[in-house]
């Protein structure tokens, strides 16, 4: 499984991952997806590689972005998203990388044309009920869980609490670190229910010890990725930050619906 180009395409992923952490977040899907690309046949483990990677990122961006942090959303979104990753972990354990790739680029794309809308026709309550905040909380669970495309959904969350550029990147960092370690746990249970109900192995194998393997092969992309995502933060303006970001991350989602149906 892990030979000179997958291990290559892997650092480049990883390096990808370490700049959106700290500094585009909108390249986040795009480097969870060349990972998966990487690993043709074992995408399960790909995308359960992903998540330790995530989390040395998380820890960088909450390092340099802990003071701009709002407490307040992340306790609110959380309970729902908890109860999404839940859902998603229940979904893997019976699906193949097929389905849930195909979902996930359903979901993403369906989350962005709906924020378009929603600013297009002046819908600025509905961002403040509820029902928007729970389904984007049960959103952000399920598509991190099928396949680390979560990216899409809180940037839509994040975007319409109006949050500026310091502000998303702390309550991004500080989400997502508490998003991706309770992932952790889920994962390796949804590992071990596929495998007692008979799954080939490279359908059942999302995290295994090579995981953290690989984590440790792939983390000097990943902290030079988070060095460089630094300074790029500082030079992206303010007023095309959030919309940057939205903008890669339906790229992104058009491209993995568009590759799940082919």
């Amino acid at each position: 499984m892990f030979t000179p180009l997958t291990l290559t395409i892997g650092i480049i992923a990883a390096f990808f991952l370490g700049v959106s952490k700290t500094g585009v977040p909108g390249l986040g899907m795009f480097a969870s997806l060349l990972m998966i690309s990487a690993f043709k046949g074992h995408e399960m483990f790909a995308s359960g590689a992903v998540v330790p990677l995530l989390i040395l990122g998380d820890i960088a961006a909450v390092y340099y972005y802990r003071k701009d942090r709002q407490p307040g959303i992340i306790r609110r979104l959380y309970p729902p998203m908890a109860a999404g990753l839940i859902l998603g972990m229940i979904v893997i354990c019976f699906i193949d990388n097929s389905q849930f790739k195909l979902g996930v680029g359903i979901l993403a794309v369906s989350i962005l044309l709906f924020e378009y809308l929603r600013k297009k026709m002046g819908w600025t309550a509905v961002a403040q009920t509820g029902f928007f905040r729970n389904g984007c909380g049960i959103l952000t669970g399920l598509t991190t869980m099928l396949g680390n495309a979560a990216g899409v959904i809180s940037a839509v969350y994040f975007a319409s609490q109006n949050l500026d550029k310091k502000r998303f990147m702390g309550t991004n960092a500080v989400f997502f670190l508490l998003v991706n370690s309770s992932k952790i746990p889920l994962l390796f249970l949804a590992t071990w229910i596929k495998g007692q109900c008979g799954f080939d192995p490279s359908d059942a194998q999302i995290i295994t010890p090579a995981t953290f393997y690989l984590t440790c092969l792939l983390a000097p992309g990943l902290i030079i990725g988070a060095l460089l995502g630094r300074k790029l933060y500082f030079l992206i303006p303010e007023w095309i930050f959030v919309p940057l970001i939205l903008f890669l991350n339906l790229l992104t989602a058009l491209q993995i619906l568009i590759t799940a149906l082919l």
